[in-house]
This record gives C-alpha cells, structure tokens and sequence, in this order.
C-alpha cells in the first residue's frame, strides 16, 4: 500500500501543476492583444516624432535659405556683411535658438537675442564682440531706420544733454560719451576752472539726445561710480527705457531778442537787424522793419547766437516771407547744424522757460 500512497501524492500534485499552466495558457492570448496595442501606440508615436523632426529640419532650413538669399540681397545692394559678421550672428542666434534672419535685420530682435544670452551666459565671450557686431550691422543710435530701443546704441564722441536735480532745480549741461560697453557707459563730468566737479553723491541723471529727422530722446540712468583714472568720468549703468518726446524740429517756443543778420556771412557789408519772434530746434522767425534787397526764398543767411554757447556762426535758408497786419516776417530753416549745437541751442531754448506756440 505504500507504493499506491506515493503514487496517488505524485498524482495529486502533477494534478495541481497541470491544472495551473492551463489557466496561464487560457490568459495568453488577452496578454498578446495588450502587447499588440502597446506597440502599436509606441510606433505611432515614433512615426510622430519622425514628422516632426524632419518638418523642423526643413522650415529651419528655408529659414537659412532665406537668411543666406538676404544677406546674397544686402551685398547687391551695397550693405556688405563680411564672412565674420554673419558667422557670429549665426552663432549668437544658436545660442539663444532664434530665427538667424530676423537678427540679422531686426534690431528689436537683435538686442533681445542678446538679452537673452546676457541672462543666460553672462560671462561668455560673444558679449564682447557685440558692440562691434551692432555697429557693423547699423544697429547704432545715428541710424534712424533702427529704433532707439536701449542706451547701448549710443556711441563714443556721442554728444548729449546732461541733467541732475539739484535743490528742486535741474542743472545740465552738454557731455561727451568717452566709452560704452554692454555693461555702462561712461560721460564726461562738468568743469569749473578746468577742474572736474565731483557728483558722486547724486544718485541719478536725465539724459537728452536729438537724432536728426527723428526727434529728441530723454533716459534716465544710475550713476555706478565716478572715476578719475585713466580719465575723469561718470560711470553711468545702461538702460532699456527710452522716452520719445512729442517735440518736433519744427514745435515753435516765443521768444524775443535783436538779432543782426547777414546776407552772405559776417565778414560781408550786406545785413538786416532783425527782432526773432520764435525759434524752434529746426529754425526760427524773425521780424524787420521792410524785406532788405535781395532777400527771397532759397537764400542762405549767417547769424551769431553766443548766448547759447555756439561759437561757429549759424547757417539757415530762408523758406519763406510773410507780411502780416503791416509787418515783414523772414522765416529761416537751419543748415548743417552739428548735434553738438543743437544740444546747446536746446539748452538755450529751455533756460528762458518759453511759451509753446500752437
């Protein structure tokens, strides 16, 4: 009987095996259907991720066509880029994955791809080739295709308005740009006596800029320091907010003062004495007593105006004559004035707290 009782065991437990595989085998084939659904869902992803990546090789290869169509375009017309120009603004577009294209003759795009990169790699060495890239593709305060967007367009030998408030009052004076980099800009200081003030302690100061055709600019900057070597400076920290004034060339301030004007230039016989009755940043009107001889539209004529620091005589066209209720007017357009006199003849304007005309 024993070997019966290991032989029923034996059985009992191939029974217990037997039974176990069956319901494996029974499940297998729903396991075969969820595998079949699993990869085809990975594929269908797969085949996606293919699309994609090949419709973006493409539009950013149309984008680098037409990048390189552009700059063939720019070369024709005589705005050449060099070799070295386009290399690092492919470069810098990488780097801040934006459209090359767009960089290159956008300067609202430029200056914000370099923004980037100052946020991102504030140490990388293509900040230092940025002035020089700005300047080669016109990105400058002088072009005024290019809006004035940042203080980091402005440019060394630059002429500018400087203004601090001192004790409720505002004091300024004209200054010269001696350096800008991407980081602050520096201005020379007020003299007196051939000595440079010391303004240390103010903590601000207004800044006011002309663009010619364009309009007058006004910004505000910290000052960083004041530094006396290698030369006496004030070291001014950049900014991004710029203001543009409504005043035009040819807003009108009352103003009244004699003037002697001359028909040719000062070392000549023929002039008018004249009272100005306004003046503007483009030019001014004056009235006298009768139309001298040979006074008509398109003439140039000479004039001094000392009181506002100009030292060179004032060159304007004559654009039109007027007679009104019995009296001459003679209304001058100025010619070839530097910005340098123009920050001075602004300063005139406003220390005489004029009436805006309409």
């Amino acid at each position: 009987m024993a070997w019966y009782t290991i032989y029923s065991e034996a059985y009992a437990i191939n029974e217990t095996i037997d039974t176990s595989l069956f319901g494996r085998r029974a499940s297998s084939g729903a396991d075969a259907t969820i595998y079949l659904w699993f990869g085809a869902v990975v594929l269908v992803f797969i085949v996606i991720g293919v699309v994609y990546n090949w419709l973006n090789n493409k539009k950013l290869l149309q984008v680098d066509q037409r990048y390189m169509q552009k700059k063939e375009a720019a070369r024709h017309k005589g705005v050449d880029f060099s070799d070295d120009t386009s290399r690092r603004i492919e470069m810098l577009s990488k780097m801040v994955k934006m459209d090359p294209e767009k960089v290159l003759y956008n300067n609202k795009m430029f200056e914000g791809a370099v923004e980037k990169l100052r946020r991102k790699s504030p140490d990388d060495p293509m900040l230092l080739k940025i002035p020089e890239l700005r300047e080669d593709l016109g990105f400058t305060f002088f072009n005024r295709r290019a809006p004035f967007i940042n203080t980091r367009m402005l440019q060394s030998g630059q002429k500018l308005r400087v203004a601090v408030n001192f004790k409720g009052k505002s004091h300024s004076y004209v200054s010269t740009i001696i350096n800008t980099n991407e980081e602050e800009f520096c201005v020379k200081p007020p003299l007196v006596k051939g000595k440079a003030i010391n303004l240390s302690k103010f903590k601000t100061f207004d800044f006011s800029v002309f663009r010619k055709n364009d309009g007058e600019y006004q910004f505000t900057c910290q000052l960083k320091n004041q530094i006396s070597t290698p030369a006496n400076a004030l070291v001014m920290i950049h900014v991004n907010k710029i203001k543009k004034l409504l005043t035009r060339e040819n807003d009108r301030y009352k103003l009244h003062f004699k003037r002697q004007f001359f028909l040719s230039d000062s070392n000549a016989n023929r002039s008018c004495q004249g009272v100005v009755m306004d003046i503007s940043i483009g030019g001014l009107r004056f009235l006298v007593k009768e139309i001298p001889e040979g006074v008509e539209i398109g003439i140039n004529v000479f004039f001094k105006l000392e009181e506002a620091n100009i030292k060179q005589e004032i060159k304007a066209e004559v654009v039109k004559i007027t007679s009104e209720k019995g009296k001459n007017y003679i209304h001058l357009r100025y010619q070839d004035m530097s910005e340098l006199n123009r920050l001075y003849l602004q300063k005139f304007v406003a220390s005489k707290d004029p009436v805006k005309l309409k």
